[in-house]
C-alpha cells in the first residue's frame, strides 16, 4: 500500500496542482492523484525539486550543486534541464527549462 507523509501540493499550476510529494529517507516520492501514478526521485534529483518547488532560479541550483559537489556547471545544467524535461513529460512540472529561462 503506498502512504504519503506530509504531503504537500507542489505546484499552483493548471496540470500539476494535483501533485503530492514527500521526501522519504532522502528520496522524494511524487504521487499524481489524478492518475495514480507515483514517482521516486534519488537524493541529488530530491535536491532539485526542492530548489525548484521554492522558487530558486535555475543559475542558482546550478551554482549550488556545482559548488556543493565540485561538479563543471555545464554538466549540472544539462543533468538540471534533463531531470526538468522529464518532470515536464511526466507532467510534474510545468515552469520554464533552464534554456527557456531569460
Amino acid at each position: 500500500m503506498f502512504r504519503m507523509m506530509e504531503g504537500r501540493v507542489v505546484s499552483k499550476s493548471n496540470n500539476s496542482s494535483n501533485i503530492i510529494w514527500s521526501v522519504v529517507d532522502d528520496e522524494a516520492v511524487l504521487l499524481d492523484t489524478s492518475s495514480g501514478h507515483y514517482f521516486s526521485l534519488n537524493p541529488l534529483a530530491t535536491e532539485i525539486w526542492k530548489h525548484l518547488h521554492r522558487g530558486d532560479s535555475i543559475p542558482h541550483i546550478v551554482g549550488t550543486i556545482a559548488d556543493k559537489y565540485a561538479i563543471a556547471e555545464e554538466i549540472v545544467k544539462r543533468d538540471i534541464n534533463e531531470l526538468i524535461g522529464e518532470l515536464q513529460a511526466a507532467r510534474l512540472w510545468n515552469q520554464l527549462t533552464p534554456s527557456e529561462e531569460t
